[in-house]
């Protein structure tokens, strides 16, 4: 689809030139072509063909190009690189973009450096960067989304320098809560997995709600949606709800799948609150809610609703970029499993595996969840139009999630962790200290290091963490033999994504 979506890969070409690209292309396809009998170590051994070795290439060429020229226009004319980055909601709403477009511009705007032209910091706070963040304001922590989002490719995790110290006094550590980014991979996905399983919760609810009325006496269900157990609901004759019984998800049953603890439903709200709490970039569309319903304690204390923050920048970032930025994160690649082709290996990869299953790991790290359409609409929050849909199968970036099933290894379930991994403050969306959101393990081997916090260096470390409801499954691992441990994190090491090329500069 553009320059992000080759079919084979992702591992990293470091060159000096293009010429030497240009060199080492041609002998890959030479050979790719000719059927040569020795053999080459491709990722995954199976050796591309050479129209996707061409193609492959071509695209890496291309994203490299791209983004030089952004860095020359932009030396060129200040501001000019600004220029890739605004989107307005009408013409988004007009149809004068296609997915392919509102991608790439997502793709600037996430890798776009803020700067004070753009709204970065505000007049409340110093604009300088500072580590830990004031409360709900957030803080100047860096200065773009792959800042942060890069660890084993672009648009993966962060390292443990990169973590982030939010609703915190701004000056001690010890008074935030500490979070590790994650990868942003195959998020159109898990928005899309979020959506239907709330729905499902609210038809149940409905459902009971009626029946209730219609019998004159109480209704009690069980709400199970893909196969996940989100405990129990009490529908009363008067049309009320004891939802005392629910577990792992709001009361409200909507199901949100992004931040550790599961805080935020959509991609656009959580594109909005990072750029926000970041960069002190505030979306139009909070402008708006301040201007409904002031804010000053997230927002700021300025005295022109279109400008919150007081520091004299207005419309810091339009609803169209929002849409675009939303639309990137859903169309990004799926990780995928890249079993080992050692027959040693690969034997110890099988184990792996039963044992995953075996011990309990996916009792909630869930091999598997449905969806009834691969079909998304990003839906405007200042206009009545029916939102812009995508296809995640065809306008995707590859690889893609088989049709129906996502092999997410997550249940999208909160749950009670222990106190061992708990948060040493209170979370400020209210959520328990020691209350997580299974992780998605997809790509889990590329996003050292591991945990919300990023205490763990390795997979042994972060299993070796767990405990609360998750203190059997634990407990068994460290039941097993030294050889089926390792087996086990074999499988896990498995759990990556597709090389690609890309020249870095």
């Amino acid at each position: 689809m553009h320059a992000r979506s080759p079919s084979w890969g992702h591992a990293v070409l470091r060159v000096g030139a293009l010429a030497m690209v240009v060199a080492i292309a041609v002998a890959v396809v030479a050979h790719a072509a000719s059927g040569a009998t020795t053999e080459i170590p491709w990722p995954g051994s199976v050796r591309p063909s050479a129209t996707s070795v061409q193609k492959a290439l071509a695209d890496a060429t291309e994203l490299f190009e791209r983004e030089r020229a952004e860095e020359f226009l932009e030396a060129s004319e200040k501001g000019e690189d600004s220029e890739h980055i605004f989107v307005m909601q009408e013409d988004i709403d007009a149809g004068k973009f296609n997915a392919e477009q509102l991608f790439l511009r997502g793709d600037s705007a996430f890798e776009h450096e803020f700067r004070l032209e753009n709204g970065y910091g505000d007049d409340g706070i110093d604009t300088h960067m500072q580590r830990v963040h004031f409360g709900a304001r957030g803080g100047r922590d860096t200065f773009s989304c792959a800042g942060c989002h890069s660890l084993g490719g672009v648009n993966g995790a962060g390292t443990a320098a990169a973590n982030s110290f939010y609703a915190g006094d701004g000056v001690r550590l010890s008074s935030a809560v500490v979070r590790n980014p994650p990868n942003v991979l195959g998020l159109g996905y898990v928005q899309l997995l979020g959506v239907e399983m709330s729905a499902e919760l609210a038809w149940l609810q409905k459902s009971a709600v009626n029946a209730a009325a219609a019998g004159g006496a109480d209704v009690t269900i069980e709400l199970v949606t893909n196969g996940v157990r989100f405990g129990v609901l009490v529908a009363r004759a008067d049309g009320s709800v004891d939802a005392s019984g629910v577990v792992g998800v709001d009361r409200d049953l909507v199901v949100k799948p992004f931040g550790w603890k599961g805080h935020t439903a959509r991609l656009r709200r959580f594109a909005e609150r990072a750029a926000r709490t970041h960069f002190g970039i505030q979306a139009h569309t909070l402008a708006l809610e301040h201007r409904r319903d002031p804010d000053p304690v997230r927002l700021g204390h300025g005295h022109k609703w279109f400008d919150p923050d007081g520091d004299g920048v207005a419309r810091e970032l339009e609803e169209g970029t929002l849409t675009a930025m939303a639309i990137y994160m859903a169309l990004l690649e799926v990780p995928v499993i890249v079993a080992p082709s050692e027959p040693w290996l690969l034997a110890r990869f099988s184990e792996g595996s039963a044992l995953f299953d075996r011990i309990g790991c996916s009792d909630c790290h869930r091999r598997t969840l449905a969806v009834s359409t691969q079909r998304w609409r990003e839906e405007s929050d200042s206009s009545s139009t029916a939102g812009f849909e995508i296809d995640l199968l065809e306008d995707g970036e590859a690889p893609r999630a088989p049709t129906g099933i996502i092999p997410l290894f997550s249940d999208l379930k909160r749950h009670r962790m222990g106190e061992r991994l708990a948060d040493k403050n209170d979370d400020p969306d209210g959520i328990g200290r020691d209350v997580f959101i299974t992780r998605p393990l997809w790509g889990v081997a590329e996003t050292p290091p591991y945990l919300h916090d990023g205490r763990a260096a390795t997979l042994r470390e972060a299993i070796l963490e767990h405990g609360g409801e998750a203190e059997t499954a634990r407990a068994t691992f460290e039941g097993l033999t030294e050889p089926e441990q390792r087996s086990l994190l074999v499988f896990l090491s498995s759990l990556s994504r597709t090389p690609k090329p890309r020249f870095e500069r």
